[in-house]
């Protein structure tokens, strides 16, 4: 417990560091110095919670210690790489691609643990804080409901990481739950069944958008779209409740017409700008506000900058793209196929600058998952408008699917990955809520089948939390 949450007299750091980063349009202009303030007086004023929700939101690209175990976006590309249409040389992430970093003391392991405990403590203090300050009831609304968010948006991260797929087994207990603050007298609590875990989550979002609306400060910050879209997401994985997740979805993307949704000014440059009205949620960063060479995909794929250039495109992927659609983005620039064909095909998706923002939600993958939802509620027709919706904005010879069953299904995931190929690790996610395996084609620089409900689906807990928590057993991670 007490290498993996933070200590109430760490949040007085925390706040130091987080609200001394300069903040730009996007963030705060002058967050209030808090050096050395106690919580009574952070939770006093609505602009210190403010900039507090601002120090939580920079961690998502934060830098921490090497380059593949960075913020929110870490865990995303990690994931991406341990699919079939990306393809990474022996550079970062190249454990993970390997789908060998999975054992306790390995640093994806304890990184992805770390870091979202510690986010979740965070969400905690926010949640406490402003409960029992005397700011006015608007305000206390509002931030409990981000906090809310916050917190099962980084519990929903664990799940996927550390857990099998739910519907495997919900009575699997890998996580525990934490909803206080951490003190220097906490003890780690046991692990929870998962059906725990997600219930908590399910209900921290239900809650967080009844009190949410679409006002804030930024696209970095959480509204009620980004709380409905991360619900949607959980719901595409408990696969329990079609109808809500149909609803949630229409929600994130605003409702209304499909096609005006879909609409980007991205494809084709350089996927680095959130004023793109496709995002809904996004890490910013300007020149002050960057991680450097630590953003992925971005500085791993663009290879005509300098940067780490270590990833390519199977080029069974590329063959997926009709010529005239205009993410068809791929080029064979070093012309070695013939003696090393994984490196044939390069993406020019991202461009690689210190200004890049980061891709988190989009309202294609909301238009996506809502067509999804109507085809398990038995909406054929609505599925496939909703699928040609977004396919006829991406490519003018588009044909409108007349499938049906199965294969519809099929060619929407088949479009999730088209979509959101590197942002997200969207065919990772994929693979495991409809438990179906990854088989790499012979292209790879790794070959590897993942054969369905595999183990390599999940982390294994890590050693230093089953040293620190007395209620953590080590046989936790015979699986």
């Amino acid at each position: 417990m007490k290498n993996n949450i933070i200590k109430t007299k760490i949040l007085l750091l925390f706040m130091a560091v987080m609200l001394s980063f300069s903040c730009s349009e996007e963030f705060l202009d002058e967050p209030k110095n808090t050096r050395g303030v106690t919580s009574d007086v952070v939770f006093s004023d609505r602009s210190i919670v403010e900039s507090y929700i601002t120090g939580i939101l920079r961690n998502f690209r934060s830098q921490y210690t090497t380059v593949d175990t960075g913020g929110l976006y870490a865990l995303y590309f990690a994931r991406t790489v341990k699919g079939n249409d990306i393809i990474q040389a022996a550079n970062w992430y190249r454990f993970d691609y390997g789908h060998e970093n999975r054992e306790p003391n390995f640093r994806r392991t304890i990184f992805n643990w770390d870091y979202n405990y510690d986010q979740i403590n965070q969400a905690n203090v926010l949640i406490k804080g402003v409960q029992e300050s005397d700011l006015d009831d608007v305000s206390k609304k509002e931030f409990i409901a981000v906090g809310k968010v916050l917190r099962a948006f980084h519990y929903f991260q664990l799940a996927l990481e550390f857990a099998p797929n739910y519907n495997n087994d919900r009575s699997i207990a890998r996580l525990p739950i934490y909803t206080e603050p951490a003190t220097g007298a906490s003890e780690g609590n046991p692990a929870s069944p998962l059906s725990d875990v997600y219930n908590l989550i399910l209900a921290d979002l239900k809650e967080a958008i009844s009190d949410l609306d679409e006002n804030r400060l930024g696209k970095s910050y959480i509204n009620k779209s980004v709380a409905n879209g991360i619900l949607a997401r959980v719901l595409s994985v408990t696969q329990d409740d079609w109808t809500g997740m149909a609803t949630a979805a229409k929600a994130a993307y605003g409702g209304g017409d499909a096609s005006a949704a879909v609409t980007s000014t991205n494809w084709g440059s350089g996927f680095d700008d959130m004023t793109d009205p496709d995002w809904i949620w996004a890490m910013y960063q300007d020149g002050n506000e960057t991680n450097f060479y630590y953003a992925a995909p971005h500085v791993m794929i663009d290879h005509l900058v300098l940067s780490y250039a270590a990833t390519y495109i199977n080029p069974n992927f590329v063959d997926e793209f009709s010529d005239t659609d205009v993410r068809k983005l791929f080029f064979d620039i070093y012309g070695v196929s013939a003696t090393t064909p994984y490196r044939e095909f390069i993406t020019t998706k991202f461009d690689f600058t210190f200004e890049a923002d980061l891709p988190i939600m989009r309202k294609s993958e909301m238009v996506l998952l809502e067509a999804e939802a109507q085809y398990h509620a038995g909406s054929t027709g609505t599925a496939q408008n909703l699928l040609f919706a977004l396919q006829s904005a991406r490519d003018p010879n588009a044909v409108k699917t007349t499938s049906t069953g199965q294969t519809l299904l099929n060619e929407i995931l088949l479009e999730r990955r088209k979509e959101l190929y590197a942002e997200i690790g969207v065919e990772w996610f994929d693979a495991k809520r409809y438990r179906l395996p990854i088989n790499r084609d012979p292209e790879h620089r790794v070959v590897v089948n993942v054969e369905a409900d595999s183990n390599l689906f999940f982390l294994k807990i890590p050693e230093k939390e089953i040293d620190a928590n007395p209620n953590i057993d080590e046989s936790i991670n015979n699986e």
